[in-house]
């Protein structure tokens, strides 16, 4: 799972770069201005679309860092462990719906 993330990744960023050199190679002279990335007029590098490639790299890197394997193992053992914790918020619920509806 993990290699197949990275190279989802590694493929984003790929197709991104491309997109990339295109539309700065296509530009005649793209406006790195401020007020350009309100106008509707985007002769250059689109930020918005940037930004979100950057930010779905990152989100797939660390996607690939969880164990997916290990994953329901700690997650059944987590509730095993906060097993009284959960007898304890169910009580506490019903006490605090009894005072409440009557």
């Amino acid at each position: 799972m993990r290699s197949a993330i990275g190279f989802l990744s590694l493929l984003a960023f790929g197709f991104l770069a491309a997109g990339v050199l295109v539309v700065i190679g296509s530009a005649p002279v793209p406006d790195f201005s401020f007020d350009s990335l309100f106008t509707g007029d985007h002769s250059g590098v689109q930020p918005g679309s940037l930004l979100l490639g950057l930010v779905l790299g990152f989100v797939l890197s660390a996607l690939a860092r969880v164990s997916w394997s290990e994953l329901p193992r700690r997650f059944v053992g987590w509730l095993m462990q906060n097993e009284r914790s959960f007898y304890r918020l169910a009580l506490a619920s019903i006490f605090i719906g009894v005072l409440l509806f009557y």
